[in-house]
Order: structure tokens, then C-alpha cells, then sequence
């Protein structure tokens, strides 16, 4: 998975098997192979590492309510204490979760330090919130699901845990009245204070957790309440289920039924039943884990074949990809596959080019996370056909992210597009040359998980435009970084091209629409075909933009860049004499003379180098 996520499991009443779900469905997904951390946020009345205590490789001395305390007496170290307190579970069969406990409950201050804890005072006088903010950004850091158990009833820590906390809100329920009005009442609160967060926030995901149901020896009675639930809980399934899906039934995938062996003690049935055997509980507990860990996300699939869709979910967790890019082309277009391969090479990209053997290119396009398929003017290709139609079949349920790019020899070409291509965004090599294909397929595939993401300005004007070579991209983008915090509009390829953009169109403007031009000049840029052409773009344009070159590493400057006037790094080895050749060049690009005070002062991020 890309990012983590976040799902607090919560229940109006406790007795509901709430912390049962959990437990279970964490074991699953650690099983799976996904990253899991588990907390405990039931402070009154802790319990979740009851489920787990057998397995813990050591006995857990601090939790949750240690690190709250911690937030309170230091505020803004929050990340941290964020992973400071974490145990781990030691599962069968090599599988591992960590959990965070509610706290040193055998303590026998426990109770009093838990009364000390004042909620609002934290917010208002210790700045709990931004400590929250930290939380949630280093858990979601480490792992692909954060599974949070929350404290029943109407409380602040409640709250906490269904508004601000979660990306997903699990609310857990039995049928009957009391449950079920005030499982909603609660799930609305949420929705309406998650709306007034001052955090920048999706839209609060709910999933309906019917749990402990037995409608098999009171059938009919049983399908009353099936049906009467799934009108009520209609409302909070629309952010997600798919248009025309029938409540009754994706409810049904994600009812725990009642066994009442699994009713006595913390038992852990996900550790030996069989996910793909209907008649036990761990079957719904499987479709509910695939469900998280699928991101609520293709969901007719779970409806027309849930064993399908479990699959998917476990064969996600271990995708693992040993090349970036494979690409597929018609035996005349294999010299410009090789011709990219390189040029894939020279920006950071790993890529393997299809020989002639079918049964070769599939098992090669399964290693792959990525397609680049070359199309000419020839016609729809038998082979190319099949690396397509095996690509896109086998990556269009999977939770990571797997891209195809079409690149064409000429716009006759495009209409030679495989049919399953034909809606996808098009390189079309007479706007641009190859090397500008892959520098832009670079740039797309890494803007997944880039150094340092800031909105795009998309402001239409610059005062800078950053060349440079994909090797020193984190070097760059911190460079990027200190200018925007030095109020200057900054043009990176990485923060600006957005899919769906025509790419030649979308560098071409970025370049001339920027006031200044800063190369910044390593070994490697002076091997780019793409930089260079770049530099010789903006020198073309000296009456009205600046070119500045930024020399780093131990790059000798070719005559054409040394010739001009430039801003020297590659003898900035301390923190302050980084931070005066970022000032220098800012200045240079404001035109401002030396010492002048500039727009904004602001903190300095440092690049790696300095480290």
C-alpha cells in the first residue's frame, strides 16, 4: 500500500464484540503480510491486549496514557512519541502487528494519572492537537493500517477517536433499538465535527459492522432485522458502495455472525480457522480486513465474488516489484525500447524491454509494477495485445498502484492504440522527443512518493524554474523547499505535472512562464540530454530571463556555465554556509544586492549532504 490509513473501531454499548473484530481482524492482515499497529484508546476500560498478551514479545511497561502524559509535559515533541511506546506481537508462522496499550494498567497509579487526564485543557493549553496531527503522520508513515479501539458511550476520548483520528470509522452494533439509534446518533456527531476540524481532511468513511447476529435458529425473525437494518444504514454506505448495490447485501458480507464458542475469554480464532471456510467466523472477518485493506474500493467485486476479492487483498499485501517499468513494443520499435531503457535508466528507472517469447513477457509484465507500451503506425500488435489485456487484468483490483503509459510514434499511431489503451493519456512523440517521454513517465511514477510534496501553485507565473538531473532530485527539491519558504513561486516537474497534463505543453509553459531559470549543475546534469536542452532553451531567452546555474557535488563547470555568473554549493559543508548560498541565489533571482533583507524569513530545510 501506498500511504496508511487509520479506522477506529467504535461501539455505542461495549458487550458488542467491538475489540473482538479488531484483534481478529488485525491478526488477519498481519497474516497477509500488511504493516498493522493496534492502540487501545478505551483508557477507562482497557482490554484489547488481553487478545493478544500470549503473543507479546515482552510485557508492556507504558502505552497510550504515558504518552499523553508526555504530550502534556512537552508539548510539540509528538513525533517523537509517537512509535516511543509500541510491543510486539510475536503471531505464529513468522507474522508480527505492533500494538500500543492503553497504558501501565498494573500500575497502581493507573487510576489517578487517568483522572488527571483533562481533554479539553490538553487541547487548549498543551496544543494536543498539533501532538495528534504527529501521531497520526508517524503511524501512517510505518504502517499500511492503523487499527484504533475506542472508548464506548458519549466521551471526549470518544470523540477524539472518531472525529479527528481516523480515516475510516468502523462502528460496531447488535440488533436492537438502543444499539443501533445510538450507534448513528454518534456516527453523525462525528461526521459534523469532522467537518469543523481545523486539519485539512477527507470526508469521514463509515462501514456498518452488524455483529454477533444469529439469525439461524430464529430465521425469520432474523430477516426482519436484516432488512430493517439495511434501510437505516443505507445513509452511511453512499461514500463508497457501489451506485445500484443492494445495502442488504454488502451488509451481509461484513456481519459477524455469532458462534458461542468465540464468547468465552479473548480468543483469536482468525489464528486457525480458515478464511476461505463460510461456516466459520474468521470468513467475515476476512472480507472485513480485505474491505480496510482495499481502501473501500472496488466493492462490487466483494458483492459478485467475495473469495475473489479476499484474494486480491492478501495477493496486495505481498506485491512486491523487482522492476519499475516494463516495456512492451512491436518487433520494428525494439531499437526505441532499448533507446528508452536507457533513458528510464539515466532518471531513476528500472525497466526491462520485452523480448519475442509471449510466455517470457507475461512473467516478465508480473514482475513490473508499470507498463510503457510503444505503438507505431503498423497496427495492433498480437503481443502487444496480450501484455496489455495481462497487465490491466491483473493490476485493476490490486490496492498498489500500477500505471500504463501509451507512447506513440505519431498521432496517425494513436488510432493503433490497443482497444483497452485507447482511454489512457497518450506520449505522443512528435510533440517531444524520447528523452522527454521518459523524463515525464519518470516524474509520474515518482510523484507517489516524492521527498517533499507541497500543493502545487499551478499560479500560471514563477519566479523560478528548477533544471536538473533525476540524481539529484532530493538535493533539488529541498533546494525547491527553501525558496517557496522564502515566499518565491518555484516550478519542480515532480510538484507541477498532474495526470491528465500534456506533458511537452506543461514543461514548455512552466519554462516560460518563470522569471529565472536556476540549472543546478552536477556531473550528471552535464550528461542529460534533456537538461541540456533545457539550458539551451533559457539561454536562447537571456533578454528576459534569468539563467543562473547552481553548482554542487565535485562537477567541473563546462565553459558555457562557467562563463556565467553562479551560485557555488559545492563548498557549502555547514549549515550556515548552506543557508547563505540559499539566500544568495534567492536574492540573485529577486535581483535584490547583496545583504538586502528578503520577502520572508523562514526555517531551512538541510539536504542529505550536510548529514
Amino acid at each position: 500500500m501506498e500511504t496508511g490509513q487509520i479506522i477506529t473501531f467504535y461501539s455505542y454499548k461495549g458487550g458488542v464484540g467491538r475489540s473482538f473484530a479488531l484483534a481478529n481482524t488485525a491478526v488477519v492482515l498481519a497474516r497477509w503480510g500488511y504493516r498493522v499497529l493496534c492502540v487501545d484508546w478505551d483508557l477507562e476500560a482497557p482490554g484489547l491486549s488481553y487478545y493478544f498478551d500470549e503473543h507479546l514479545a515482552s510485557p508492556a511497561n507504558a502505552g497510550l496514557l504515558e504518552m499523553i502524559e508526555e504530550a502534556r509535559a512537552t508539548p510539540g515533541t509528538g513525533e517523537l512519541t509517537a512509535l516511543r511506546h509500541r510491543t510486539p506481537v510475536r503471531l505464529p508462522e513468522g507474522a508480527h502487528l505492533d500494538l500500543i496499550t492503553a497504558g501501565a494498567v498494573g500500575d497502581e497509579t493507573y487510576i489517578s494519572r487517568l483522572q488527571q487526564v483533562d481533554w479539553e485543557e490538553l487541547y487548549e493549553e498543551h496544543d494536543f492537537g498539533a501532538t495528534l496531527e504527529a501521531w497520526r503522520d508517524a503511524w501512517m508513515s510505518n504502517y499500511d493500517l492503523v487499527l484504533v479501539d475506542s472508548r464506548t458511550g458519549i466521551t471526549d476520548a470518544g470523540g477524539i477517536c472518531t472525529a479527528q483520528v481516523p480515516d475510516v470509522l468502523v462502528f460496531a452494533y447488535t440488533a436492537n433499538q438502543q444499539n443501533v439509534d445510538g450507534v448513528l446518533d454518534i456516527v453523525d456527531r462525528a461526521m459534523k465535527a469532522r467537518d469543523g476540524l481545523p486539519y485539512d481532511r477527507p470526508r469521514l468513511l463509515t462501514v456498518p459492522l452488524l455483529s454477533r447476529f444469529d439469525a439461524q435458529t430464529e430465521y425469520e425473525q432474523g430477516e426482519v432485522w436484516r432488512r430493517r437494518l439495511a434501510e437505516m444504514m443505507e445513509p452511511r454506505l453512499r461514500d463508497w458502495a457501489p451506485r445500484g448495490s443492494s445495502a442488504g447485501e454488502l451488509l451481509q458480507r461484513v456481519t459477524i455472525p455469532y458462534f458461542p464458542v468465540w464468547s468465552f475469554g479473548e480468543l483469536l480464532p482468525a489464528l486457525t480457522e480458515s478464511p476461505r471456510n463460510s461456516e466459520q467466523v474468521t470468513y467475515s472477518i476476512a472480507s472485513l480486513a480485505a474491505l480496510l485493506a482495499r481502501r473501500l474500493e472496488d466493492v462490487g467485486l466483494l458483492i459478485e465474488n467475495r473469495d475473489s476479492y479476499v484474494e486480491t487483498a492478501e495477493q496486495a499485501a505481498r506485491q512486491d516489484f523487482e522492476v519499475d517499468v516494463f516495456i512492451s513494443h512491436t518487433r520494428a520499435q525494439e531499437p526505441l525500447a532499448r533507446t528508452l531503457q536507457q533513458l528510464f535508466l539515466e532518471n531513476g528507472v528500472t525497466s526491462w524491454v520485452a523480448g519475442e517469447n509471449l510466455r517470457h513477457r507475461a512473467q516478465f509484465a508480473d514482475r513490473c509494477r508499470h507498463l510503457v507500451m510503444i505503438v507505431d503506425e503498423t497496427g495492433e500488435d498480437l503481443f502487444q495485445n496480450h501484455d496489455t489485456a495481462l497487465f490491466l487484468r491483473r493490476s485493476v483490483h490490486t490496492t498498489t498502484e500500477r500505471l500504463t503509459f501509451p507512447v506513440v510514434t505519431s498521432s496517425a499511431a494513436i488510432r493503433e492504440l490497443p482497444r483497452l489503451a485507447q482511454s489512457l493519456q497518450v506520449f505522443n512523440l512528435e510533440d517531444g522527443t524520447p528523452a522527454q517521454a521518459a523524463r515525464a513517465i519518470a516524474a509520474r511514477i515518482r510523484r507517489d512518493s516524492p521527498s517533499l510534496r507541497p500543493h502545487s501553485s499551478r499560479s500560471g507565473r514563477y519566479d523560478v524554474y528548477l533544471s536538473y538531473a533525476h540524481a539529484d532530485s532530493n538535493w533539488t527539491l529541498v533546494l525547491a523547499e527553501n525558496l517557496k519558504r522564502l515566499g518565491l513561486d518555484v516550478f519542480v516537474d515532480e510538484w507541477e505535472m498532474q495526470p491528465g497534463d500534456h506533458w511537452p505543453s506543461r514543461l514548455e509553459a512552466g519554462l516560460s512562464s518563470a522569471d529565472a531559470v536556476v540549472a543546478v549543475v552536477s556531473t550528471d546534469w552535464t550528461r542529460s540530454d534533456y537538461t541540456l536542452q533545457e539550458y539551451a532553451l533559457a539561454a536562447q531567452r537571456a533578454e528576459r530571463q534569468q539563467l543562473i546555474p547552481v553548482l554542487i557535488g565535485d562537477v567541473i563547470p563546462p565553459p558555457h556555465v562557467a562563463e556565467r555568473n553562479y551560485v557555488d554549493f559545492r563548498d557549502a559543508m555547514t549549515p550556515r554556509a548552506y543557508v547563505e548560498k540559499v539566500r544568495q541565489l534567492a536574492r540573485a533571482i529577486l535581483h535584490l544586492p547583496e545583504n538586502a533583507p528578503l520577502p520572508r524569513s523562514a526555517s531551512v530545510v538541510l539536504p542529505d549532504t550536510l548529514f
